[in-house]
């Protein structure tokens, strides 16, 4: 069989996944990404495959030149940066690894929940300026009896809900669009209630915490509507995508004191511009898109990406491709 050739644009999350493809695959890899840059190399070499990580994209123009391409994957489990829909009229298979980061996020949102309310980031800044008065006076906030809510109710969510019902007693009421009858039996399992109402989780909890998919519908949907109703103590968490919040609303009601704080680990743009709002907001803890990289989960994700993109383009089946349903309808 002739040599697969891959198209690497950045690096994978773990070495460990590089090494899968070098062992299995010839490896042309791009450093940084540029749109023409790639678009000239698929029209001047044959590509049997592309893997890539954000920020870089696939966009039309690049599935315009895919001519002979097999397979595309993503770096993880989210694909807001490839045009799926494109992708899937082009014909091309598009492969992800979800549910691999489940534990690695889970816990960084409940990291993230943790250093809000006990207000760890203010306090390491001024202990390292000497200044131990500065606890003179601030109080911290606990977790234990209090409510958190969840916008989504996936693996991640449902994580979340195990660990802050298990580990700090807390009540836990999910948003989700529907309830089936295996969404209601697990919710039952952790002890979580689900309401279809949004408003109801921003009304009635202390801890809110973001686990839902960027798409068309969800853009900038956390915006002034919920932040006014939030409580006047209530908490913020985003580990899901920057796009589902409406920053610059976030930014005012932060502003006008109209709920205590917020934790974020995305932004609409990555890496977040230097001017970005949130960066010199003191009431936003900040990470930067870390929440699914643990060193367990990087090397997970990245061996899995690369052997079912090889899998994929030698024609075997695996479990991960995201349109193949819609694919499979195209005949």
């Amino acid at each position: 069989m002739e040599s697969i050739h891959i198209l690497q644009i950045l690096s994978m999350y773990h070495e460990d996944g590089e090494k899968v493809l070098k062992r299995n695959a010839k490896i042309t890899k791009l450093e940084t990404f540029n749109e023409q840059e790639i678009i000239d190399f698929l029209k001047s070499n044959k590509v049997d495959g592309i893997t890539l990580r954000a920020p870089a994209r696939i966009t039309q123009d690049i599935l315009d030149a895919c001519e002979g391409v097999k397979a595309i994957s993503g770096a993880g489990v989210g694909l807001d940066n490839i045009d799926v829909a494109y992708a899937t009229k082009k014909g091309i298979p598009i492969l992800h690894a979800p549910k691999v980061n489940t534990i690695s996020t889970a816990e960084h949102a409940v990291s993230l929940i943790l250093a809000v309310m006990k207000n760890i980031v203010q306090f390491n800044k001024e202990m390292e300026k000497g200044n131990y008065a500065y606890r003179d006076g601030k109080y911290t906030k606990e977790l234990n009896g209090k409510k958190l809510g969840l916008i989504g109710f996936g693996s991640i969510s449902q994580e979340v809900a195990r660990i802050m019902k298990n580990g700090f007693q807390m009540e836990v009421l999910a948003y989700v669009r529907r309830i089936p009858d295996d969404r209601k039996e697990i919710a039952d399992s952790i002890g979580v209630e689900l309401t279809m109402n949004m408003e109801e989780v921003f009304r009635k909890c202390d801890v809110i915490s973001l686990h839902i998919p960027l798409n068309e519908n969800t853009d900038g949907i956390i915006d002034k509507t919920y932040f006014d109703i939030m409580k006047k103590d209530a908490v913020l968490i985003n580990t899901a995508r920057g796009g589902v919040i409406n920053e610059k609303d976030l930014v005012t009601a932060l502003e006008n004191n109209q709920f205590y704080a917020a934790g974020t680990d995305v932004f609409r743009k990555e890496p977040a511009p230097a001017d970005h709002p949130f960066l010199t907001e003191e009431k936003i803890t900040k990470t930067p898109h870390v929440g699914g990289i643990s060193q367990e989960a990087a090397q997970q994700m990245s061996v899995t990406v690369a052997t079912n993109l090889l899998k994929v383009i030698k024609g075997e089946k695996v479990p991960t491709i995201a349109n193949m349903d819609q694919l499979s309808s195209m005949g």
